[in-house]
C-alpha cells in the first residue's frame, strides 16, 4: 500500500493525462491504474463540463433576447413597407384618375 502511495506522489499530475485543450495538439495518453489518479481525471473532466454548461446557460437567454428584439424589428418593418405599399397605389391611383380601391367611377 505504501509502494502505490509513493509511486503516486512521484508520477506525473492527474491534469496531465487530459487532452489539450488547443485543437490539433494532442498529448500521449498513458495507461492510470491508481485509483485516485481516475477520480482525479473525472472530476476535472466534470468541472470542465460543468464550466462549458454554465457558459452556455449565460448564452442562451442573450441569444433569447436577441431572437425577440430581432424578430420585433422585423415585423415594424414588415408593417412599415405594407403602409409604403399602399401610399404608393393611392399614389399611383390618384395620379391616373381613379380611386385607390381600383373601381373606375
Amino acid at each position: 500500500m505504501s509502494e502505490q502511495v509513493n509511486k503516486s506522489e512521484n508520477s506525473k499530475p492527474a491534469t496531465e493525462a487530459l487532452p489539450a485543450a488547443r485543437p490539433g495538439a494532442q498529448q500521449p495518453m498513458r495507461a492510470i491504474t491508481e485509483p485516485r489518479e481516475v477520480a482525479a481525471l473525472v472530476l476535472a473532466r466534470i468541472h470542465q463540463v460543468n464550466a462549458r454548461k454554465d457558459e452556455l446557460s449565460a448564452a442562451i437567454p442573450a441569444l433569447a433576447d436577441l431572437t425577440q428584439q430581432l424578430a420585433r424589428s422585423y415585423v415594424e418593418q414588415l408593417v412599415t413597407i405594407e403602409h409604403l405599399h399602399r401610399r404608393v397605389k393611392a399614389l399611383e391611383a390618384a395620379a391616373a384618375g381613379t380611386p385607390a380601391n381600383g373601381i373606375v367611377q
